[in-house]
């Protein structure tokens, strides 16, 4: 079993307090809560009366819940790992401002062939898509919920960071994808291969040899990134507190 190295828990352990830190900052931005920051999600208004089915009787559902801190830290960790045995670089968090706006990323993977930024969503239970453009939704506890649909969320951080690049002189692939990390979510249907579960995700970084055949400059793109992220600047204002 390959031992993880004290740089990697290190890292790891990095990340969770810059998470903690850029979310606040996120939220002040956005006015976001921290659940609509990692869910996206708005409640459905039950009619007055009306009964939650998993109070009732008979017919339970087994209680799930949604995904914590955790689940991320646990996601990333196995990121890293991936990264360093095949060449690769991370970046996280990839909070990249771009004309006072700021992306909703988690992480970014930089592979030879280009980079993969990662829009992490906690969700659990079953997880449905909507119509076209629409809003999707989850199902748990006997509850429905709808959330943006992560495909134009997608969209909107693929548009920031490509600008952002740009504008820095940076030449590269660049997609953007959402990871589900909760390990107890069941996606219903995948309409894009731009979804995927965390398992889904870690198995499709494994089973895709194409990510390691490109020109780019592993190094320096995670170096640019990092920048652009403010990952040095950020490092330095926890150190003050």
């Amino acid at each position: 079993m390959e031992k993880i190295s004290t740089e990697q828990i290190a890292f790891v352990i990095v990340m969770a307090v810059l998470l903690m830190i850029v979310m606040p900052i996120v939220q002040s931005r956005t006015g976001k809560s921290l659940s609509e920051l990692l869910f996206g999600a708005s409640r459905k208004k039950k009619p007055d009366g009306a009964e939650n089915p998993s109070k009732k009787g008979g017919g339970r559902e087994p209680r799930m819940n949604n995904g914590t801190k955790n689940d991320l830290t646990v996601f990333v960790a196995q990121l890293l790992k991936f990264a360093n045995k095949n060449g690769m670089g991370v970046v996280a968090p990839g909070s990249v401002e771009y004309q006072g706006k700021t992306a909703q990323l988690i992480a970014f993977l930089v592979a030879p062939s280009g980079v993969t930024g990662i829009y992490c969503l906690g969700f659990g239970g079953v997880v449905s898509p909507g119509e076209k453009d629409g809003p999707w939704k989850q199902h748990m506890n006997g509850q429905d919920l709808t959330f943006r649909n992560p495909l134009t969320v997608c969209k909107e951080q693929y548009e920031l960071v490509k600008a952002a690049m740009d504008e820095a002189g940076v030449k590269g692939n660049l997609d953007i994808v959402t990871v589900f990390t909760n390990p107890r979510v069941t996606l219903k249907a995948t309409p894009s291969a731009l979804i995927y579960t965390q398992k889904q995700f870690m198995e499709h970084l494994k089973n895709t040899d194409s990510l390691k055949r490109g020109d780019i400059d592993v190094k320096e793109m995670t170096g640019v990134l990092a920048r652009l992220a403010k990952i040095k600047e950020k490092k330095a204002g926890r150190n003050k507190k």
